[in-house]
Parts: C-alpha cells; sequence; structure tokens
C-alpha cells in the first residue's frame, strides 16, 4: 500500500487500522465532515471474484436503506475499483462475546434490554427487505449497554458462489439456523434463530446447542436440540418458539419484539421436567463425539473497550477454555420430535432387521454382525478420544458373546416352554441376536456410528417424513411376514 493510499481510501481519511479478518482489513477512518467511519478494505483473493462483488454491489444499496440506532448502518461503499471498500457507522465499544466470556452472562435486566434491542434491530432489517444471515455474539456490539448489529448481508453475498461449488457450510455452530446447514431456502426465519442463539449465549455464557465437534452441533441443531435448561427459567418459553427447527413455526421478528415487553424475571418455574433415561433408540448421536470447551479469548481488560473488528466466519473454536465445562444435562424425551428425526427411522431398520434375520436366520444374521461390526470400526477410527485398538477388539468381542449369549438364552427359553417348534424357536433367537447387537450394554459406540449416519443421510425433517413414509410400511411388512413363519 502506497503512502497516499495509506492516508485516503476515496474520500474517507484513514486514521489507522483496527481489525482484520477472512474479508478484509477494517480501518477507522473521517470523512469529509469529520465523523468516524469504519472502512472495510476486502482482501485482494475476495476482491477477485467478481461475481460476488457485483451480487455486493447490488445488495449493498439495499442495506443502506436500513435505518435503525440498533445497527451499524451502511453509508458507502466503492466496488468498482481495485481496492473495493465498505464504509459502515464506526462504534467504539466490545462485542458481546468478549463482554460476556470476560464478564460471564448478563443480569436480567441487561438481558431484556439486549433481546429488545435485536429485535428492533431485525424488524428494521427486515423492513427494508434485507436478511442478516450471520447474526452471532460476534457481530453483536454492545455500546453504552445497548446493542448494535455489524457486518450483515456481507459474508454470504461472498462466499455464496465458493458455497455452491464446493458444499461447504461457512458460520460458526451453534448459531446458524437448520436450513443454513441443510443449504435450504435461507428466510427471515433464520435471522430469528439466530437472534435467540445470540441471547442464549448471553444468559448463559454458552451457545445453545452444545460445544462438541462442528458435525456433533450441526445434529443437534437440526434435530432442534437447545440445551433450554441451562437458560433462566423465565426466559426458556421465549428462546424455544424462537428456536423452532421448523422455520414456519418461528414467530416473525416483530412478533418477537412483542413477546419480549411478556418477559419476567422475577417469575420461576415451579419445578425442573424431570429427565428420563436414556432410551435404546438411535437418538444418541449428541455425544459421538467427546465435548470440547468453546473457544475463549484473553480476556481484555475490564476498562479498556476494543474497537469494531471485521471477524471472519469461525468453522470452529480454536482455543480451549482453561476448565472444561460440565456436560450438559440431557433433554427430556419428547415424542413427536423423536418420531419426526431420524432416530425412528433407525428403530424401523432395526424392527426390519431382526425380521428378516427371523425369516433367513443364518444369511442375514451373519449381514447384521457385519453392519454391527462396520459400525464398531467407524466409531472406533472416526472418534476424538480414540482408545487404543486392543481396547476396542476386546470390547467388541465382549458385546458380541453377550448377544451371542442372549440369543441362546432366548432359544433355551422357547424351547423349555415348549409352544413352537425347535426350528421356529432358533430361528425367533436368530432375531434375539440380531436385536442384542443393537441395544445391549456395549453397543453405544455401533449405535451412535449409525444414528451419526442417519443423520448424514436425511438432513432434513422432510426427508426423514419421506423415510418414515417408506421404512413403516416395509418394517411392518416384515414383522408379519416372520411372525407367519415362526408361529
Amino acid at each position: 500500500m502506497s503512502a497516499q493510499t495509506q492516508e485516503h481510501l476515496g474520500p474517507y481519511r484513514v486514521i489507522g487500522k483496527i481489525g482484520e479478518g477472512g474479508m478484509g482489513v477494517v480501518h477507522l477512518g473521517l470523512d469529509g465532515g469529520g465523523r468516524e467511519v469504519a472502512i472495510k478494505v476486502l482482501h485482494p483473493h475476495v476482491a477477485a471474484d467478481l461475481k460476488a462483488r457485483d451480487r455486493l454491489s447490488r445488495e449493498v444499496e439495499t442495506m443502506r436503506r436500513v435505518r435503525s440506532p440498533y445497527v451499524a448502518q451502511v453509508i458507502d461503499a466503492e466496488l468498482a475499483g481495485d481496492r473495493p471498500y465498505v464504509v459502515t457507522r464506526f462504534a467504539a465499544g466490545r462485542t458481546l462475546e468478549d463482554t460476556v466470556l470476560a464478564q460471564g452472562p448478563m443480569a436480567p435486566d441487561e438481558i431484556v434490554r439486549l433481546a429488545r434491542g435485536l429485535c428492533q434491530a431485525l424488524v428494521n432489517i427486515h423492513a427494508a427487505g434485507v436478511i442478516h444471515r450471520d447474526l452471532k455474539p460476534s457481530n453483536v456490539m454492545l455500546v453504552d449497554g445497548e446493542p448494535l448489529v455489524i457486518d450483515f448481508g456481507i459474508a454470504h453475498l461472498v462466499n455464496a458462489s465458493r458455497l455452491t461449488q464446493t458444499g461447504m457450510i461457512v458460520g460458526t455452530p451453534g448459531y446458524l439456523a437448520p436450513e443454513i446447514i441443510r443449504a435450504s431456502e435461507i428466510t427471515q426465519a433464520a435471522d430469528v434463530h439466530a437472534l435467540a442463539s445470540t441471547v442464549f449465549f448471553a444468559a448463559t455464557g454458552r451457545p445453545p446447542f452444545g460445544t462438541g465437534s462442528f458435525e456433533a452441533v450441526c445434529f443437534n441443531t437440526m434435530e432442534g436440540r437447545a440445551q433450554l435448561d441451562r437458560a433462566p427459567a423465565w426466559l426458556r418459553d421465549w428462546l424455544s418458539r424462537a428456536l423452532q427447527v421448523d422455520p414456519a413455526a418461528r414467530p416473525s421478528a416483530g412478533e418477537l419484539l412483542r413477546m419480549v415487553g411478556a418477559l419476567d424475571p422475577a417469575a420461576r418455574q415451579g419445578g425442573l421436567r424431570r429427565l428420563v433415561e436414556r432410551t435404546l433408540t438411535m437418538d444418541l448421536v449428541s455425544d459421538l463425539l467427546p465435548p470440547v470447551a468453546y473457544g475463549q479469548r484473553d480476556r481484555p481488560p475490564a476498562l479498556a473497550p476494543t474497537r469494531q473488528e471485521d471477524r471472519p466466519p469461525a468453522l470452529a473454536p480454536t482455543r480451549q477454555e482453561e476448565r472444561r465445562p460440565a456436560p450438559a444435562p440431557r433433554q427430556p424425551f419428547e415424542l413427536r420430535r423423536f418420531l419426526a428425526g431420524s432416530g425412528f427411522v433407525g428403530v424401523l431398520l432395526l424392527v426390519t432387521l431382526m425380521a428378516a434375520t427371523v425369516v433367513v436366520p443364518v444369511g442375514v444374521g451373519l449381514l447384521a454382525a457385519a453392519i454391527w461390526l462396520a459400525f464398531h470400526a467407524g466409531a472406533h477410527y472416526f472418534a476424538d478420544d480414540r482408545r487404543t485398538l486392543l481396547v476396542t477388539a476386546l470390547m467388541t468381542v465382549g458385546h458380541l458373546v453377550l448377544a451371542l449369549a442372549f440369543g441362546t438364552v432366548t432359544a433355551g427359553l422357547l424351547h423349555a416352554a415348549d409352544v413352537l417348534s425347535p426350528s421356529h424357536a432358533e430361528s425367533l433367537a436368530a432375531g434375539a441376536f440380531t436385536l442384542g447387537l443393537f441395544v445391549l450394554p456395549g453397543a453405544g459406540p455401533a449405535r451412535r456410528a449409525a444414528a451419526h449416519l442417519l443423520a448424514r443421510l436425511l438432513p432434513g425433517s422432510r426427508a426423514t417424513v419421506v423415510s418414515v413414509a417408506v421404512m413403516g410400511p416395509v418394517a411392518l411388512t416384515s414383522v408379519i411376514v416372520a411372525l407367519v413363519q415362526a408361529l
């Protein structure tokens, strides 16, 4: 950069660099009237994306129509030159993320104030026909206690063409709406989901969908497994409505704003809902990999506010907290969510496999054992906290022996009851063996690997509903055939 360009970018005088990220470099500048502005200069590799630059120039014109005290207004943009840049209102303060990580969760009155300001910001943004798409704690500044939304609508435009080609997800785990993860149509409801996730972080100091691997957090998000028990009791209903998996079920930003007025921090829920024991379904992917601590920056001095920074979309936290957070409480079992999720598909597949084993004991029994062994191997080789191969092998053999014993005991009981012929009793015992492979103690790794695979194959609720519609009749038919043959 030459001395001249160091001093001026178009009509703006550059004072100094105040931040840098994956999108570009942010400078503090002065406009012609001496007012402070933030000038974001796009990196050369970003500016080289001509299609994204053209889309950005069109949407910036829309962004400039947003007028809100809770939004960092887009003042100007020059996107046709060699060094394209976007000029926004400058805000001296600290991000919500830095504030919470340094000082802990917000007080109840501060949470209500934050929620009200963010809702009003989204109302104004959506009224201009803009979708933020990247609302998160690091994109919210706190200025004199009031929230100020920054960096809206820009990151997704520059990354859009590359995302289409690679299929990658750009964003921060825990703050992406399910439809963004599924690459479905993005509407204003995605911002409502991100707003609730951001308020959850302010109230708890943690993201709402856990702190595990990227895949586990995304799975929790798509399944609607927000850790609402961690949030204050008076805030849970408000969060729950905005964090619905189905975008159509979420309130609009205006409705959410009206609901803020009904929040009563003094109210307390009469009692915590009792958590049920772990079921024997394939609904256990959230603990497929061990949790890692949420990324925490070195705490800034309490009295030294930071300048507005340009933060790149982070794929995963890079630093760990000094202390590992306690495991999140398991959410209560909800039948409706289970029936709409991939876990129910797993149960239907297991029922079908059991019935097929009864019909063809040797062939399907060996196939079931091979599938079970493949899941165990996948759980071993793709786990972050991988055990030694010897320990995994011993545990696998032990569980196989337990499943064989379960089938043998079943056969013995049926023989003793003398209600079935020996061949029919052995067929049912083979089905019990298949069941034991996936439900007896020690089957957790195979069950979690199966659930992880189903979550990948069935990323959305619509696909799951179709699969259930197909697998339901198949499972019922296979059970009827097995019963007819066995009895």
